[in-house]
């Protein structure tokens, strides 16, 4: 089992070596892209109802087509600063516009491949 630890001091990027079907199967929503802000790669995590009914992202402009509450927020922010500096490795947890629940993104460079992932995992009350 190959474990994905969604924290800033993972050294290992297992994630460059994913086929499409490994990256489909991840138990959170991962997109790849370009220093532009084009997904290049992505896997599908929408809540049931809408997942197999979209066309595919890849291509389009994440900030401003697929994600577009990320493009005015410190998503886009954080992924331009890691772009110019060439290092990206940043988690932070955040609110999306429009739903019940916060996310914790991790933004993190794959050097080697000189592309960007975005992670995305919804995160789920803790009982008191």
């Amino acid at each position: 089992m190959t474990v994905y630890t969604f924290e800033m001091e993972d050294a290992d990027n297992p994630l460059g070596r994913l086929t499409e079907q490994g990256l489909a199967e991840l138990p959170f929503g991962a997109v790849e892209l370009s220093s532009e802000g084009m997904v290049v790669g992505y896997n599908d995590t929408e809540p049931s109802g809408a997942a197999g009914l979209r066309q595919s992202v890849n291509g389009r402009h994440f900030f401003k087509d697929v994600a577009p509450w990320a493009g005015s927020s410190m998503v886009a922010d954080e992924f331009r600063k890691g772009v110019e500096s060439g290092d990206l490795n940043v988690v932070f947890d955040c609110a999306v516009p429009g739903q019940t629940y916060k996310v914790r993104v991790h933004l993190k460079v794959s050097p080697i491949l000189g592309t960007f992932w975005v992670f995305i995992k919804r995160l789920r009350r803790q009982a008191a």
